[in-house]
């Protein structure tokens, strides 16, 4: 799929006035989806971009509407609108396949297709989060295409809709301890681990804001080094770095000279001097994590262990360290309204919810200590009577 084909498509159903408008509109919706990693030779990371993958998943029609459909303003988030693209063409470009299709279009599918395939998800043991995920994707679609052009009717109905345990936590974002934090800082093998760990817990940042941000995103206002990140919905925050990260990350760039591409402007390099990606930054704090001994089982490093399928072992990601410094802030007593603006989030339910959780721990193991309490020495006679 070449540009000039993507161009064409993307502005089928955008009115565009004249041809260098057409063009700038174009480009914006490319540049919004970014790129995909679809291989690695060696050192060498391969992309594409992520709208000629979708093109290649989807009618020439349905690309499209996607691209309409993303436009907008009520799917602002430039994660959403990937994460969108990335369901349509992988979940449900495939099932189209399976069920005989070239490609997917918008309402190639019944209500009978959506419910073999919810069936099928949940045989699998796919979360009914995921499956919800995938189905309001799939639904929004068709819905916003719906008021445009002639289509059958929904294919994804109330029934086929999971219900979503509101108060479940098994599946939440765990938090790590602060000795825990601690532990992971310790386990670093060098200064780039740990500038790594504190850039991410120290700023409650998003590891996309971290793999973006370039060296002139630096910013030094008297004492105090500052940095100039874009988080969600295109909002410019300029965060005030501690001490010992404004150290780390002088270390990490010096000696920098920009190259013609711009390659080397990035903030975050990896050993290759390539800029790193969210892949890279997760599969450091993987290993960190292992290393540090968090979030998993006791028989983690026995033979025959296997992580990927174990039910207690968690991989340390990014966001990890996002919701632990959110919550330990909350730990701290910070007003829920300045937790909100720190941590950056449009609808303070979503910092009301780490409240929640922290609370609702905290109650559970102080009543289940309480019970415990009636049997106090219980143990200890056990142990007298086989002696």
């Amino acid at each position: 799929m070449t540009e000039q084909s993507i161009a064409q498509r993307s502005g089928q159903l955008i009115a565009l006035p004249g041809s260098d408008l057409f063009e700038e509109v174009r480009r914006k919706l490319v540049d919004d989806l970014g790129m995909v990693q679809v291989d690695r030779q060696g050192q060498k990371r391969i992309y594409r971009p992520r709208a000629e993958l979708l093109a290649e998943a989807v009618t020439t029609d349905t690309f499209v509407m996607v691209l309409d459909w993303l436009s907008s303003t009520r799917r602002g988030s430039l994660q959403t609108k990937r994460n969108y693209v990335d369901d349509i063409r992988r979940i449900w470009g495939g099932y189209a396949q399976e069920l005989g299709h070239d490609r997917f279009a918008v309402g190639c599918f019944t209500a009978d297709h959506i419910r073999a395939w919810r069936l099928r998800m949940e045989g699998r043991g796919t979360p009914p989060t995921t499956i919800s995920r995938y189905l309001n994707a799939l639904s929004s679609l068709h819905t916003y295409a719906a008021e445009k052009i002639d289509l059958p009717k929904n294919p994804v109905t109330q029934d086929d809709r999971p219900k979503v345990d509101k108060g479940n936590t098994s599946r939440s974002t765990p938090v790590l301890e602060v000795d825990e934090v601690q532990a992971v800082v310790r386990a670093a093998e060098s200064e780039f681990d740990a500038l790594i760990v504190l850039l991410l817990y120290t700023l409650a940042g998003r590891v996309s804001e971290m793999c973006a941000a370039d060296v002139t995103d630096r910013i030094e206002r008297g004492r105090r080094s500052y940095l100039d990140v874009t988080r969600k919905e295109h909002k410019e925050r300029i965060l005030p770095l501690p001490v010992t990260v404004a150290e780390l990350l002088d270390a990490h760039t010096a000696g920098r000279t920009e190259t013609a591409d711009g390659t080397e402007n990035a903030l975050l390099l990896d050993a290759a001097g390539q800029r790193l990606d969210r892949h890279d930054i997760a599969r450091l704090l993987t290993r960190l994590g292992r290393k540090a001994r968090v979030l998993t089982c006791p028989t983690v490093d026995q033979p025959g262990h296997a992580f990927s399928r174990c039910k207690v072992c968690r991989k340390l990601t990014p966001h990890v360290l996002r919701a632990s410094r959110i919550t330990h802030m909350l730990d701290d007593h910070v007003d829920l309204a300045e937790v909100q603006a720190f941590a950056d989030h449009d609808n303070p339910a979503t910092t009301v919810g780490y409240w929640k959780r922290r609370n609702k721990g905290q109650r559970n193991a102080k009543h289940v200590d309480a019970a415990e309490a009636l049997f106090a020495g219980i143990t200890d006679r056990f142990r007298l009577e086989e002696k």
